[in-house]
């Protein structure tokens, strides 16, 4: 691996956005600094460096980058080996719209159904189920026949869109929809027994 200056990464170790780039970052086995944010009272230089002071942000040399699917997408570029995504344009492109579909889909509703009305319109918090059991569905469906979301290996799809799904395994109440949704379960549990992972979720210590 060619040298390169040291990474320093502002995260907070239970946001999902910023676990998709710790995971990246040690899929790659790439040496990288972590300033742990405190949420209620962001760091001076997190302010400093990004518009509205959110995590993940990542310094890298003279670059300074946020938003994590973007970040990601720099750490594939920069660091080939081991590789994260398809190598033809329509692997790619599937890639981006997974990505896209949990963003702008998927993750919306996880919110509506695990926060309420405290971050959602009622009448969001109120289709939240139903339509969470078309995202399952989604889900479903492409892993019935194949281990990954993408292709036939692990890659920056799955690590753009399990997050998600773990904050909706996790969320209480249980939602009912994940009983038929028996292949994405399969699937979280095979993100969850990758080392990178351990690694992700590791606490450390101060």
């Amino acid at each position: 691996m060619a040298q390169h200056s040291p990474i320093v990464l502002h995260s907070y170790r239970r946001c999902p956005f910023a676990m998709r780039v710790r995971m990246t970052l040690h899929e790659k086995d790439v040496p990288f600094q972590t300033i742990e944010e405190d949420l209620k009272n962001f760091s001076q230089d997190l302010k400093k460096h990004h518009p509205e002071a959110k995590v993940p942000v990542l310094l890298h040399e003279h670059h300074v980058l946020y938003e994590s699917a973007i970040i990601t997408e720099y750490l594939e570029d920069t660091f080939p080996r081991p590789s994260l995504t398809p190598e033809d344009p329509w692997g790619k492109a599937q890639t981006r719209l997974w990505t896209h579909w949990c963003n702008h889909i998927f993750k919306p509703h996880v919110d509506q159904y695990k926060y309420g009305e405290s971050r959602s319109r009622p009448e969001q918090v109120l289709a939240a189920p139903q339509e969470l059991c078309k995202d399952l569905e989604k889900l479903e469906h492409r892993l019935s026949d194949h281990d990954w979301l993408v292709g036939e290996s692990f890659s920056l799809a799955d690590i753009h869109v399990f997050p998600f799904f773990r904050q909706l395994v996790k969320a209480t109440p249980r939602f009912s929809g994940l009983e038929k949704a028996p292949k994405s379960l399969e699937w979280l549990e095979r993100i969850c027994g990758r080392p990178s992972f351990q690694k992700t979720i590791e606490k450390k210590s101060s």
